[in-house]
């Protein structure tokens, strides 16, 4: 059994596959996705290493009294983590129908990121997409968009 279709049947079909993909309401998806992004930060910071896997460097002097006695760089009272990974105090979140921005408006949280010049706080890169994350993230959208054009 065959199918045929005409050029001008091909040309309607691929212009509403643009016309859906233009506006892919993918505002879930990303959600779903934001959610796997921030555990794998969060075992970035358990596990003292940059998204790209890079471990951050040790703590130079032990914390000052009062503070986390672990040697964890950037957990000390766990602000930082949580304004990144969860819903804390600086968490930025903000998902529309085709893009995620995903991060923290913690005033040090830039020195932590990037380091200072001068070297007396090596950088220490929390944010970022892991590999893992990405590839997530491409099957997850591959799988919706694909959902998309089956329904055209």
């Amino acid at each position: 059994m065959s199918k045929t279709i005409t050029a001008k049947e091909l040309g309607g079909f691929l212009s509403g596959i643009v016309r859906r993909l233009e506006s892919p309401q993918a505002s879930k998806v990303l959600s779903e996705w934001n959610d796997e992004l921030a555990g794998d930060l969060a075992q970035g910071f358990l596990n003292s290493h940059s998204p790209d896997g890079v471990p951050w460097a040790p703590l130079k002097n032990p914390r000052p009294p009062g503070h986390n006695p672990g040697t964890r760089p950037l957990i000390d009272f766990g602000d930082l983590m949580r304004s990144v990974v969860s819903n804390g105090q600086g968490h930025i979140e903000i998902i529309t129908d085709d893009s995620t921005t995903f991060g923290t408006s913690i005033y040090y949280a830039s020195v932590h990121q990037y380091g200072r010049k001068d070297g007396s706080i090596p950088a220490r890169p929390f944010l970022g997409i892991p590999g893992e994350s990405l590839d997530k993230a491409v099957e997850m959208l591959s799988g919706h968009l694909i959902t998309i054009i089956d329904a055209i």
